[in-house]
């Protein structure tokens, strides 16, 4: 379910089906806890291959995005599908969150040299 890489300086997390929490959103939830462990201070979440989610997956999503801002480090979001889209509306965290369509933008707006420039706790 997830994929990790890293790009510029930026940990990609490549999901791919539904996070609808349970032991199906484990994967995620271990990668996120190993980026705030290891003070991994710019994360991007590809959600180019997640159709859908539940409350339970947004939560997992908010609570990595708030563990990640208290240790000095950013998630943002890539290639979010309509359908979460429309969650991320309704709720109004897409006013909070920053989503992009291209993944060079999004490397592109973490400070430079990604992990490198940001405070490891």
């Amino acid at each position: 379910m997830v994929q990790r890489r890293e790009r510029d300086g930026v940990i990609v997390l490549d999901l791919n089906g539904k996070i609808l929490g349970g032991e199906d959103s484990e994967d995620l939830k271990n990668e996120i806890d190993w980026a705030v462990d290891e003070g991994v201070p710019s994360v991007l979440l590809d959600l180019g291959g997640v159709p859908w989610m539940n409350s339970s997956g947004l939560g997992i999503l908010l609570s990595g995005f708030l563990r990640l801002k208290e240790k000095g480090g950013v998630l943002k979001f890539l290639r979010v599908q309509p359908r979460v889209k429309e969650i991320l509306v309704t709720t109004k965290l897409i006013q909070v969150l920053e989503v992009f369509d291209d993944e060079e933008e999004a490397v592109r707006s973490f400070p430079a040299g990604g992990n490198r420039s940001a405070p490891r706790t």
